[in-house]
């Protein structure tokens, strides 16, 4: 099976120079938990519902005066249309991210792929297995893997 099968197609694409609050309104009419940055040509980055929390909630940042660009995630990891399904399980869970935006063979953004799109359709039995993908250095108790030195 491939991505383009399973990912969920159009795009709540928003602009890095509108608000953290106009973002968040935008994520929360579409009830998603991340929207992309940037324009229909060209990603510049995510943001997602933790970014918010960690970067402004916690910072205590008025949302209605913080630049989405100032608190987005810059770096995305992305995958084509397709793509098996599989690679977008490793590609998470080496980089570590819940959702990757999913691009055209011109690598114009179509979509996004969520874990839980992934977990429909590859039968990942629970809620730990999905953990494990995004916090692979962590064991099911949440206890240091000794074999994994980034979890000290």
């Amino acid at each position: 099976m491939r991505i383009g099968e399973v990912m969920t197609r159009g795009l709540e694409i928003v602009s890095p120079d509108a608000t953290v609050k106009e973002a968040a309104t935008r994520m929360a009419d579409a009830d998603v938990g991340a929207i992309l940055v940037g324009n229909v040509d060209e990603l510049q980055g995510i943001l997602t519902d933790r970014d918010i929390i960690i970067r402004v909630v916690v910072e205590g940042k008025d949302p209605g005066a913080v630049d989405v660009r100032d608190v987005m995630s810059a770096t995305l990891f992305s995958c084509s249309e397709g793509d098996p399904l599989e690679f977008a399980v490793a590609e998470m869970k080496k980089r570590q991210v819940r959702r990757l935006p999913v691009l055209d063979a011109s690598g114009k953004p179509v979509g996004i792929v969520a874990l839980s799109d992934l977990s429909r359709h590859l039968n990942l039995p629970d809620v730990e297995q999905l953990r494990r993908i995004v916090e692979p250095h962590r064991d099911v108790d949440g206890v240091r893997d000794p074999d994994n030195p980034q979890s000290e």
